[in-house]
């Protein structure tokens, strides 16, 4: 059984953790223009004299949620073992299928600043679709071995 490159089980509490805020951040970033005004800092852009300020709240949002979700999709089950291991190779094949299908609809369906949108939450696509299939199914195993 191949679990040493999981990560330990504590950072899956971790992750969860963080997660929630980190959405919440990057969805009132998005959505709502809520800045972080500690995160704004001088930017020297393409002219010489010209200094503009930039806030980098939306950049540590999705950081934050790219990590923790990265720490949740990653780190190993109190008991790992091979279903465990066979569940999560599924998971992320479906993932990858998946996030391939919406990849292809997506191009269809959106142009313009809307198509730069939607590949911007289509970066989540894989871990949170892993996650939640992986989640689902181990879910649904124990509840099934309880019912004996």
């Amino acid at each position: 059984m191949l679990t040493k490159i999981l990560l330990s089980h504590r950072f899956q509490k971790l992750g969860w953790f963080l997660f929630l805020p980190f959405a919440v951040l990057l969805f009132a970033n998005n959505y709502l223009d809520f800045n972080m005004g500690w995160l704004e800092f001088p930017v020297r852009e393409g002219s010489l004299f010209e200094d503009s300020k930039e806030n980098f709240t939306n950049e540590i949002a999705m950081i934050g949620v790219f990590v923790s979700l990265f720490l949740i999709a990653f780190s190993r089950e109190k008991e790992e073992d091979e279903f465990i291991q066979k569940l999560r190779l599924d998971s992320l094949l479906v993932a990858c299928y998946t996030n391939t299908f919406i990849l292809i609809i997506g191009t269809m369906l959106f142009y313009g600043f809307g198509f730069l949108e939607f590949m911007g939450y289509n970066m989540f696509t894989i871990q949170l679709i892993f996650i939640g299939r992986f989640r689902w199914v181990l879910h649904k195993q124990r509840q099934s071995l309880l019912a004996f």
